[in-house]
């Protein structure tokens, strides 16, 4: 006996075996799944099942088309200066974020409340940045390779004589003569060290033949050098450091409060920020 299905049952059977019937629900429900479609400065419109129409969604709070430039990275004030020239606005600010010895221009500030003369203060996009990173100068990073370790008198020597013409107290050839006396003493015995009146150290030392001899180095010596890249040199003040070792003179120095000038270093950089470009400068950080 054949079982005979209903007219209805056949033509629904019929209808969801044809082959589109499948990929038509697909699309459908990829349609109800994600129903808002963003677009072009954030502009967002909402797919409507009555026939899949597109309507454009309106929300009220929605910032308006605006500049997202955020990955603007440059290595010198006068870069940073001459992009917050042509892009600025009176809702622009700069950021200067010592921790990170960097200067942010955010172009896209909120206004402030002189400028909506007593209105509410809309939020704005803060999107449209440039970020001056500073950079350690090259004769910076030299010294600072050398500073706070000991180096035996070949190595001292050398660096002394080939970095003279960064110091300016004493004289540059001050320094390249200590570096020669160094140079010439090598694999004599040196005995002991003498402060003298002015402060200065003579080193006293000894040849195989017992002749005796000494090397005079003053107390501290000046730089003269930009902490950063594309400043002005500021002075610098270093202090010799010494250990005889096994009757071998090892020498080197330190630095004389260099964090303090650092710090001053940036905050005139970032007051000449503000200078060159009329913005306020806010010290800080941008979280």
């Amino acid at each position: 006996m054949t079982n005979k299905l209903p007219p209805q049952a056949s033509a629904s059977a019929q209808v969801d075996a044809h082959p589109g019937s499948a990929l038509d629900a697909a699309i459908t429900a990829a349609r109800l799944a994600s129903p808002v479609i963003v677009g072009p400065h954030g502009a967002r419109h909402i797919i409507v099942p009555d026939g899949f129409r597109i309507e454009a969604a309106h929300d009220p709070y929605a910032l308006p088309p605006h500049i997202i430039a955020t990955a603007v990275v440059v290595d010198q004030r006068s870069s940073l200066s001459a992009y917050v020239n042509r892009f600025s606005d009176d809702r622009s600010i700069l950021i200067a974020d010592y921790d990170a010895g960097s200067i942010k221009a955010v172009l896209d500030w909120h206004f402030d409340n002189e400028m909506v003369d007593g209105a509410s203060l809309d939020p704005q996009p803060r999107g449209h940045t440039c970020t001056l990173a500073l950079r350690p100068s090259e004769e910076f990073k030299r010294w600072a390779e050398m500073e706070n370790t000991f180096h035996g008198q070949a190595e001292f020597a050398a660096f002394l004589e080939e970095n003279a013409v960064d110091v300016i107290d004493p004289e540059p050839a001050v320094l390249i003569e200590i570096s020669r006396d160094l140079e010439g003493t090598q694999g004599v015995t040196f005995k002991s060290s003498t402060r003298l009146e002015n402060g200065d150290r003579s080193f006293v030392y000894e040849t195989e033949t017992r002749a005796r001899g000494d090397i005079k180095v003053p107390r501290e010596f000046v730089l003269s050098i930009p902490l950063y890249e594309g400043e002005q040199p500021v002075p610098l003040r270093c202090a010799f450091r010494w250990r005889i070792n096994g009757g071998h003179l090892q020498m080197g120095f330190v630095w004389r409060r260099v964090e303090y000038q650092r710090r001053a270093t940036f905050a005139e950089i970032a007051f000449a920020a503000a200078e060159e470009t009329g913005r306020p400068v806010f010290f800080g950080r941008d979280l």
